[in-house]
Parts: structure tokens; sequence; C-alpha cells
């Protein structure tokens, strides 16, 4: 295949894919206590039940997003009362997120789901090599960085 082809296939691949993922962020998920709970608020429990202990920017380094946006998202799971912020007791301006008991069941049941969910990928992948996941695995951490440093050099056309 012609790699110009080819890599304009990808591209045009990678935005449906972002377009799909962000029509997904939109689709609500309602609790039985009535609560509506949104994608990125799934995400984030799941990121937290992951990961106890974890501060704020590190949640930000991790999910790619800024340390605003984690606080927005936190705010509002707080609110739902999903999620807890506490002082870390040996440095009193680190935030420690963990979840509350209610966000503990919700954390548990979404994994299961999660895992369902994913079985078809896990097919999928079961039919190639450990050759092919590496290569795809490694095309998708390079385009995250094309990303992060394509981002960079727009904001600096920006100024």
């Amino acid at each position: 295949m012609e790699r110009k082809k080819a890599a304009k296939e990808i591209t045009d691949l990678l935005i449906q894919m972002v377009n799909k993922y962000n029509a997904l962020e939109k689709v609500p998920f309602t609790l039985k206590k009535g609560h509506t709970l949104y994608h990125s608020e799934r995400h984030m429990i799941d990121n937290i039940g992951e990961n106890p202990e974890m501060n704020i920017t590190e949640f930000a380094e991790s999910l790619g997003v800024t340390k605003g946006a984690v606080s927005q998202v936190v705010s509002k799971l707080e609110k739902k009362g999903m999620v807890r912020r506490r002082r870390k007791s040996d440095n009193e301006k680190e935030v420690i997120l963990s979840l509350t008991r209610e966000g503990a069941d919700l954390y548990r049941m979404h994994r299961k789901i999660n895992e369902e969910s994913l079985l078809p990928l896990y097919n999928k992948l079961k039919k190639h090599s450990d050759e092919e996941i590496d290569f795809l695995i490694d095309m998708f951490r390079w385009i995250n960085g094309f990303l992060d440093s394509s981002r960079k050099r727009m904001e600096e056309h920006h100024k």
C-alpha cells in the first residue's frame, strides 16, 4: 500500500474514532438512586478505583487532561456522593482522591461491564501474534505523542 495513502486512511480513521468516542462521552448512565453519570465520570471512578492514593496532578497526567478538568469531574462526583478528596497527612498541599462506598460499588459493577464489553477486542487480539499486537500498541503510543507535539506546535502558532 502506498504510504501517503495509508497515512491519510489512518488519519481519517483516527478522526472517526475520536468523533465516535466524543459522542460516547455524552451518553448518560442512570443509577438506581437517580444519579446520572457520564462517560468521563465513570472513567474517573474507574481510574480512582484502580489507583487509590493517586493525587489530582497524577490523574491529570495519566489521563492526558488538565488538573482543572480532573477537578471539575471530581466536583461533580463529590456532589453525587461517589468520590471524596482529602489532604495527604505528610503534605497538606497534595489532594488525594478516594471512592466512597457508593463509588466503590459502582466501580466494581462498571469494571465487570468493561470486562464484558472488551471481550470482542480480546477475541480479536487472540487471532494476532504478539509482534502484531506490540506494533499496534507502539503505533497508538506514537500517535498519542504525535498529537501532543501537534497541539504544542498549534499553540505556538496561535500566539
